[in-house]
């Protein structure tokens, strides 16, 4: 059904476009120079030493992590493709004007969904997220396709956006990134990240903005509870906290006001029950 959003998602072309990712940002040292211009320092060394340890392991559970995602619910899995794409563009933005590259969290533990439920791509900004597209006091992100709506050209709007990011990256945030020059990596890199980007993209504009009164495993859940068991408290397991934060906003939007959502940062689950 063309017009059905999960089938949009559940399609070939969305399953090849992530089976053929780079993943360049959890690769790096593929893409380190041998016999660079000018020799990393000790610190860089160590960096990129650190980095050859989990490289493939991390990209694994990075693909993983995405049809994880997708089979949690489409808005998490677009919610996600969004901000890996602009990760993305951050390190073009570096690597275009020759600014160090920012080296996030790269334990493989932050990808295990089985310790970590939020975003890897986001997890480390503890809920204050740069990834919105609003303002800081808004919660609503730039959810899918917003930036065909508002620009004429996706990218640009990306690269703006990435450069803004990545000016607080340098500035406010500086201490919470370990840095590693551009010139330490080979041209693959740019050509890598910027497919990703592409192939990606492509998967945003197919899929359109999310439409949660079209979410069809949505209406089934909401149908659940006022309509089978509207008198009883119901437990929903989601193995991500995009989706928890999805279902409880959408389900208090439907009129279901005695809902709580408890994730990962929840500081007392039990007060909630």
């Amino acid at each position: 059904d063309p017009t059905d959003q999960y089938a949009r998602l559940y399609a070939l072309d969305v399953v090849e476009a992530i089976n053929g990712l780079h993943l360049p940002r959890y690769g790096l040292q593929n893409y380190a120079l041998h016999r660079p211009k000018q020799s990393p320092t000790e610190e860089e060394a160590r960096i990129i030493r650190d980095l050859a340890r989990g490289g493939r392991r991390l990209m694994g559970f990075c693909r993983t992590n995405l049809f994880k995602r997708l089979e949690s619910s489409g808005y998490a899995f677009l919610l996600s493709v969004e901000r890996h794409v602009l990760r993305n563009f951050i390190f073009l933005h570096a690597l275009e004007n020759g600014l160090p590259l920012p080296i996030g969290a790269q334990e493989a533990e932050m990808l295990d969904t089985g310790f970590e439920d939020e975003d890897v791509e986001d997890a480390f900004f503890s809920g204050n997220s740069l990834f919105d597209w609003t303002d800081a006091d808004n919660d609503e992100t730039m959810q899918a396709d917003a930036t065909m709506d508002g620009a004429a050209d996706p990218v640009e709007a990306y690269r703006v956006r990435a450069g803004e990011v990545y000016q607080r990256y340098r500035t406010a945030l500086r201490t919470r990134f370990r840095w590693l020059r551009a010139d330490l990596f080979g041209p693959s890199l740019k050509k890598h990240l910027a497919e990703d980007a592409e192939h990606l993209l492509h998967i945003l504009h197919k899929a359109g903005r999310w439409q949660p009164n079209r979410d069809s495993q949505l209406e089934a859940l909401y149908n659940l509870l006022t309509a089978e068991h509207p008198n009883q408290k119901v437990l929903i397991f989601s193995q991500f906290a995009d989706t928890v934060r999805y279902l409880e906003g959408q389900l208090r939007a439907r009129g279901v006001t005695a809902v709580a959502g408890a994730t990962g940062k929840t500081a007392d689950p039990t007060a909630l029950a």
